[in-house]
């Protein structure tokens, strides 16, 4: 197995907080407050994206001999297009009448798969990758990334959309969580090898800011669930 290069073991590294904030969110509802099992959930979906977000950069940031870098690229952003889905679920059992949830969960559950099916299209062997929001040597988003900003909108779309329903104690997090959201999106359109000098490894402090935005998002839910 090679080692890996700088950026490759900051991004591995990080991806475990990844894993950490699923498991850390599942340890609070357990410890400190429960939440309902849609959301515990999501949290179980981060946790499976952690995992699959350090095999990538584990595995596939250079050639080890565990799979084609095309597999775990794969597992990693269709895994967080499935958290979108968990998450748009959530936001519809808390927010939504029964009827709209049944149209709805069935249009979302199908945009998770075309989004899927998209991503992993793009990723076969055989295939050219290429981005889909070219930003130059810089970096951009695949059509897969695409379509997991487009999907993270969307669940922050049907919170705005019931905002009125959001206790006011739970809206400043809620604010939070869009916000960090955003900033992760900012630092995700860098390439992952990209450093700014001296040490700032950019994809590697979206995993951090991703990974403490999720406890925000328990933050923002045990808050609205116990008021």
């Amino acid at each position: 197995m090679q080692e890996l290069p700088a950026y490759g073991l900051a991004n591995t590294l990080t991806a475990f907080a990844t894993l950490f904030s699923g498991a850390i969110a599942l340890a609070f509802c357990r410890l400190v407050g429960p939440q309902p099992a849609r959301w515990r959930f999501a949290y179980w979906m981060i946790v499976v994206t952690g995992v699959f977000t350090v095999t990538l950069h584990g595995f596939g940031e250079t050639v080890s001999g565990f799979g084609p870098r095309w597999f775990w690229a794969f597992l990693d952003t269709g895994s967080n297009i499935v958290v979108a889905w968990a998450l748009a679920l959530g936001v519809l059992g808390d927010y939504y009448s029964p009827a709209i949830q049944r149209r709805a969960r069935a249009l979302v559950t199908l945009a998770m798969l075309v989004g899927v099916a998209w991503h992993l299209y793009d990723r076969l062997p055989g295939s050219e990758p290429a981005y889909l929001v070219p930003l130059g040597a810089w970096g951009g988003f695949y059509p897969g990334e695409c379509w997991l900003i487009a999907f993270s909108w969307l669940v922050a779309g049907l919170f705005m959309a019931r905002r009125e329903h959001i206790p006011p104690h739970a809206k400043p997090l809620l604010w939070l969580v869009v916000a960090t959201f955003f900033v992760g999106m900012l630092l995700a359109t860098a390439s992952n090898a990209q450093i700014v000098a001296p040490f700032f490894a950019m994809h590697a402090l979206w995993h951090l800011v991703g990974a403490f935005g999720f406890v925000v998002f328990w933050a923002f839910n045990h808050v609205r669930f116990k008021v």
